[in-house]
């Protein structure tokens, strides 16, 4: 039998993967036309003034973007990060308000509450879609709760349950929809389920120009909140103004600069166009791959909701480590990192890893949570405290899950057989992997 690479053997895959797709022709030619047509790079103004609020292009995405999404605004940003921040201090969130959040996501869906002082409360997660679980957050609800940050993980929107459940108590909901651009849960599109959406187009996105990010809303209050707030907002509000009884209700937000450029905007609306056509190749991509590596007895994929679409930002497996069948000894670390080593990333982001376990480590494990959650001098928290609070999220990172990004990449007939080829071969040398030494290459950190 072969060798295993991660034991010094040759690698089923010795070329990197082509690139995902990013920018093609049509964005090189619209930015080249706007680059030499003596327009601004940027065209925003601080004075009430049409360009407050954006040049053409940044204006012009926003409107295509809200018709696409099937919501009346849209604020082009400069992150989802901001997106997300911009939504708590819209949403009117203060010092002292409690916002459930969720722990398996970028951690910006955690910290964004912290802008206002509000204080985040971790639910766990569902183990069959990975967003937020009903029950828990119920759990969670107090007096305080003034919100819940929903995150469509994965590229699933969230269950409709939370909705009822938002409505009940009187919550905004804002959601997190980087990882769902186009996933749709019935007629709504991920981002216009909740009051608020914010959206993510950093690099790895379905849609990216490097950075960027949109808000988008039905209500008009929110929406002029957060464009003031990106844009100086203190700029527009002065004593002569003629709009000054409108602003200055709005006056105490001191407001930032997060603002998109032109030729982001540019670049975004020549690939909002083809949104459809990256979804479809995940999707297939997706599903040529899941239908093979599922052969596998230790190896399932999750169920979409019967009621949602998902556009699949990545493509989430669980395995069954008792169904790895090696004297027990093989573990999910193990036989993942050994795949990994059989590959390789795509072309122009070489180390990027393309297979994971566990996704992230749980956001309450981080120092800035640790007062709440653990890990401070006056209060420590075992494996099995956490286990007794967040099972769900505990068992899928530290045991049951892994990820592949594979699905993104421009794939052909023979990338998709190498990939399941790779798997093969660890399954088939199981007993090289057990008894190998180098456990560095099986290191969680490393992986996920």
């Amino acid at each position: 039998m072969p060798k295993l690479a991660i034991n010094g053997g040759n690698k089923i895959v010795n070329i990197p993967f082509p690139d995902q797709y990013t920018t093609g022709l049509s964005e090189r030619e619209a930015v080249w036309e706007h680059m030499h047509s003596g327009k601004s790079l940027s065209n925003y103004r601080g004075n009430w003034i049409k360009e407050f609020w954006g040049g053409d292009k940044v204006r012009k995405f926003e409107q295509e973007f809200a018709e696409k999404f099937n919501v009346k605004y849209a604020v082009a940003v400069n992150s989802c990060t901001s997106a997300l921040q911009l939504a708590c201090i819209a949403a009117g969130l203060e010092k002292g308000d409690e916002v459930i959040v969720t722990p398996w996501s970028m951690s910006c869906s955690a910290t964004a509450p912290l802008i206002c002082g509000a204080i985040p409360v971790f639910a766990d997660i569902g183990r069959d879609d990975f967003c937020l679980d009903y029950n828990s957050v119920k759990s969670k609800i107090t007096e305080k709760t003034k919100a819940i940050i929903v995150v469509d993980l994965f590229g699933q929107p969230y269950k409709y349950e939370l909705d009822n459940l938002a409505r009940k108590h009187n919550l905004i909901i804002i959601e997190d929809a980087a990882q769902a651009i186009g996933s749709k849960r019935g007629a709504l599109y991920a981002g216009g389920i909740g009051d608020i959406g914010c959206f993510s187009f950093t690099q790895g996105k379905h849609l990216t120009c490097g950075e960027g990010g949109m808000l988008v809303t039905d209500d008009y209050e929110t929406a002029f909140k957060a464009a003031l707030l990106r844009n100086h907002s203190e700029a527009v509000v002065s004593a002569n103004d003629k709009n000054r009884l409108f602003v200055d209700k709005y006056s105490k937000f001191f407001g930032f600069n997060l603002r998109m450029t032109e030729l982001q905007a540019v670049i975004m609306s020549e690939q909002l166009k083809r949104l459809e056509g990256y979804i479809y190749d995940r999707v297939e991509n997706s599903r040529s791959i899941s239908e093979k590596l599922c052969a596998f007895p230790f190896i399932s994929k999750p169920v979409i909701n019967k009621e949602c679409t998902n556009s699949y930002y990545v493509d989430p497996y669980y395995f069954d480590q008792s169904k790895l069948l090696s004297n027990g000894s093989a573990t999910r670390d193990m036989f993942i990192a050994a795949v990994k080593a059989e590959l390789m990333g795509e072309k122009s982001r070489p180390d990027r890893p393309m297979l994971g376990c566990g996704y992230i480590k749980p956001l309450y494990r981080m120092p800035i949570f640790a007062k709440n959650y653990g890990d401070d001098d006056n209060l420590k928290f075992s494996d099995s405290d956490y286990e007794r609070t967040f099972p769900n999220v505990e068992k899928l990172w530290k045991k049951d899950f892994f990820l592949s990004l594979y699905h993104s990449l421009p794939l052909e007939f023979n990338d998709i057989n190498n990939i399941v080829n790779a798997f093969e071969k660890v399954y088939s040398n199981l007993g090289e992997l057990v008894d190998t030494k180098q456990p560095n290459g099986w290191h969680l950190s490393q992986l996920s």
